[in-house]
């Protein structure tokens, strides 16, 4: 038997306590949240946005000067032509932006510092993958640059997106820890 009065469905929305559904109130704490919450939001939102645009652009690109790369390469490494940031970590920065997504909310509008300090973990990983393992490799032709000599690397949008997306992540942390209260 359910506790349940029997005009309740289970259709109709959890109260949270003070009689309004759960993204009413998600709504009125937003709306009523001062400017350090909202940059604080804004600052994490538009990291895992980098994160997830970094993994769908290209972070490097080996270019041939006589023609397309894609065109002289065989055909086994005409792929390495091109390497998006999803190819390169295996889409791993669609889960960071998630995990920067939520800690930006727990650290924004639930105050968290234990979120605001994920925040500054997760930025200080993506700042990481960054800078020791995808600058190294934007800079080489790798066995493209073996079969043609005037082969050069490229950096292209991925890496820069994904460098801003950690140092966002970082600077929500930061605001969020130095809040009070």
């Amino acid at each position: 038997m359910s506790s349940r009065a029997p005009e309740e469905s289970r259709d109709t929305p959890r109260a949270t306590g003070d009689g309004s559904s759960a993204p009413a109130a998600f709504w009125r704490r937003l709306t009523s949240a001062g400017p350090s919450t909202v940059a604080l939001l804004s600052l994490g939102t538009v990291a895992a946005l980098l994160m997830i645009a970094a993994e769908l652009t290209p972070l490097f690109e080996v270019q041939v000067v006589t023609a397309s790369c894609e065109d002289l390469a065989q055909p086994d490494l005409a792929d390495l032509c091109v390497t998006r940031g999803g190819e390169q970590h295996a889409y791993g920065l669609l889960l960071l932006a998630l995990v920067t997504l939520l800690m930006s909310l727990g650290a924004g509008l639930g105050r968290s510092r234990p979120a605001a300090a994920a925040l500054v973990a997760v930025g200080v990983v993506v700042l990481g993958i960054t800078l020791a393992l995808d600058l190294p490799d934007s800079r080489s032709t790798g066995e493209i640059g073996r079969d043609f000599a005037e082969a050069r690397a490229v950096i292209r949008p991925g890496l820069w997106l994904e460098l801003a997306g950690g140092v966002l992540a970082v600077a929500a942390g930061a605001l969020g820890l130095r809040r009070r209260g």
